[in-house]
Parts: structure tokens; sequence; C-alpha cells
């Protein structure tokens, strides 16, 4: 008998008693008391049953391997670690297809370093980096999700008119603004692969180290390149390719960015929050001095952990080439559009991938950049 069966005949037994508990029976009274203490504690006991088959439905069933691992994999801190829990619960088979969405030559296969090893000895995996240009573009825009592959947005048109003083009783002048102009933007896809060996594959991590460092660095870098590009083709962007020559020293180019900045902030009426400049066009500016033999920036040991220039925060990058500089409104006048993050994934069965065990690993992702304010933008070219 459950306990809402218990507190049925317990409140029956008590309906039986009403008669004589009315009629003053001692008996019958002390028997309806302890009737209905039982009948409280009944109740007591339903109400707790109750909460705690609440508490249980909020937390849901135990947890199973696999959702464990799921779990696990969502706690990582990079992408590759994130991968290489996906990797780990894959390996319970031999055949396996990995998805771990976002959170050499091309056709070489990274496999153990060739040549004798002595085991007896301490093998460092850590692989010395090539050059690394920064990837610090994407940062100065504004971020968007979308969806879809496709976004159109519209660009305020000019106004037309002004507003005018006018005296009591005379004609207000109108104004006007301009339809506004849609643009449309496709997102592109960025990918790449490699293929790994099951040496590798095993060393988990070495492999999220591979995938953070190298993998998602080289996407990085193609997505870098491609939005400084897709920047300076947009129509309708400031452009000045006189004023710099190849004889302007640093105040002249100084001066130059300080007027970018001025007709930024003209054009959009948003202040220009960086400057994008080459490596090779910045030391001319860094170096330069002034008549009494001084640095215009400051000793080399007053060197500034950002860089700027008239307040502006100065972005160094081998994006733009030399002989260009960008001044611009970058967070308020553009922003990166993406759908969905960056995905990694992977399988053996690809090609004869099983029968060589080898993986192969393709991280990719889609993004676009929207200029909304094309005058929040100039660029500065030194002419020929």
């Amino acid at each position: 008998m459950n306990l809402k069966e218990k507190l049925v005949e317990k409140k029956s037994a008590l309906k039986a008693l009403e008669d004589r508990i009315k009629a003053g029976e001692e008996e019958a009274i002390t028997e309806g008391e302890e009737i209905a203490e039982a009948i409280k504690e009944l109740e007591a006991s339903i109400e707790a049953a109750q909460r705690a088959s609440e508490l249980l439905a909020q937390i849901g069933p135990e947890e199973t391997e696999e959702e464990e691992e799921t779990m696990e994999a969502s706690k990582a801190r990079t992408l590759g670690d994130h991968f290489v829990n996906y990797v780990k619960s894959a390996q319970h088979s031999n055949r396996f297809d990995i998805s771990a969405p976002a959170f050499k030559a091309a056709t070489d296969t990274q496999t153990s370093p060739a040549g004798a090893v002595d085991f007896a000895t301490t093998f460092d995996k850590n692989v010395v980096t090539a050059a690394r240009t920064p990837l610090v573009i994407r940062d100065l825009f504004g971020a968007e999700t979308i969806s879809g592959s496709t976004l159109v947005y519209l660009v305020e048109g000019a106004i037309q008119g002004a507003p005018a003083v006018t005296a009591e009783g005379a004609e207000k002048p109108q104004i006007h603004f301009a339809d506004p102009t849609p643009k449309t933007v496709s997102l592109a896809k960025i990918a790449c692969h490699i293929k790994e060996s099951d040496e590798y594959i095993n060393d988990f991590p070495f492999l999220a180290s591979a995938i953070n460092g190298r993998l998602l660095y080289e996407l990085g870098l193609v997505e870098q390149n491609k939005l400084v590009t897709d920047l300076l083709g947009t129509s309708g962007i400031q452009s000045d390719t006189t004023s710099w020559t190849a004889g302007s020293d640093a105040t002249a180019i100084a001066d130059l960015i300080l007027d970018a900045a001025m007709d930024v902030q003209q054009g959009s009426g948003f202040a220009a929050d960086a400057v994008v400049i080459n490596p090779a066009d910045f030391y001319t500016l860094r170096v330069g001095k002034d008549g009494d033999d001084r640095y215009y920036g400051g000793g080399y040991f007053g060197e500034q952990a950002i860089p700027n220039l008239w307040g502006i925060p100065v972005c160094v990058s081998t994006a733009v080439a030399a002989g260009t500089i960008i001044v611009g409104a970058f967070k308020t006048c553009g922003s990166v559009v993406q759908n969905g993050g960056t995905s990694v994934e992977a399988v053996n069965t690809n090609e004869d991938d099983f029968v060589k065990n080898l993986m192969t690993i393709r991280a990719e992702e889609r993004l676009a950049l929207a200029v909304r304010r094309p005058a929040g933008f100039k660029k500065l070219v030194k002419a020929s």
C-alpha cells in the first residue's frame, strides 16, 4: 500500500468516528486524535515525495558515458581541446566520423619524424613555428551572427536640405533623406584540411596544439587578408593617393593620418578608433626625429604597450601592404558577419585513410564583411 492509499484509509477511519466524536465519547476522541496525527504525517510525507520528484525531473536522468564525454567537450577552453575530447569518445570504435563544431604541403601527411629515434632519450614534440603574423584585424570590427548565407543591409542616404533659424510665422525649411541603398554580402567559406597519422592522433596534447596553433592560424591568416581586401574594395570609402610621396617624412605621414581621422569623423559622424599600418611604414614614423635629434615618439626605453597616434590606437600588421594606411571607425562603421563559429571535423574513412591509419581533419568557417558606413574609413596610398 502506497502513501496515498494509506492516507485515503486513514481519512475513511476518521470519518467513521465522526458521530461518536460528536457524541463526546472519550475513547473515540482519543482514537480520532491519533488518526488525525497520522493523517498529518502522511500528508507531509506525500508533499516531500512530490518535491523530490520535481527535483529529479530538473536534474534529469543519470548521464550516459556518451553524455559525460559531450559535457567534457563543452568544458574545453580551446577549439583544439574541444576537438580532442570528441576524438577520445570516437576512438571506442575503429571507424568514425567526428564533428566538433564551434566552440606541411597541402597533400602531405603529418607523421613521426623520419629516421631512427632513440626512445631512451626524451623527445621534445614542440614544433619551432615559422614566423607568425599577428591576427588582429578582425578584432577591430564589430561582430554579427546570421542564420542564412546572405545579408542585405541598408546604407543611409544623403540628407537633402538643412534646418535653419526661422522667424515666427515664416515657412520652415524641409529636409529629406535620400532613399537608403541596399547592399548585399554573401558569406564566403574559408577552409583547409590536414592528414594526421595514428601516432599523432593518439598524442592528444600535440593534436590540440596542432589545431590551435597551426590549423586555426592558417584559417585566421586568410580571414584577415580577406577582410582587408574587402574593405579596400568597398565603394564609397574615402581615399587619398596624392599627398603621400616617396619623400614624405614621419611628420608628413603623421599629419596625413590626423587629416584622415578628421575626414572620417566628418564623413561618418564617428571618431576613428584605429589606424592600420604596415611595419615598414610604422618604422618610418617610429624613428622620426626632431631638429635636436630626439625621437618624436619618445626614446626606445619609453615604448608603449599599444602605440597610438593622435590618441588613436595603431594596429601594425602585414595585412596591409607597405605604402597603404587605413584610418577608420572600425567598430561602428563595419562588422564581421558570420554563420556559426569555426568548426573542426574529422574522418578516418576518407579515400584510403582507414587502411593507412590516417585521419583527415578539416577546419572551416563562413563569414563576410559588412561596411555599413563606407565614409567611416579612409585609405592613404603612397604615390608611386
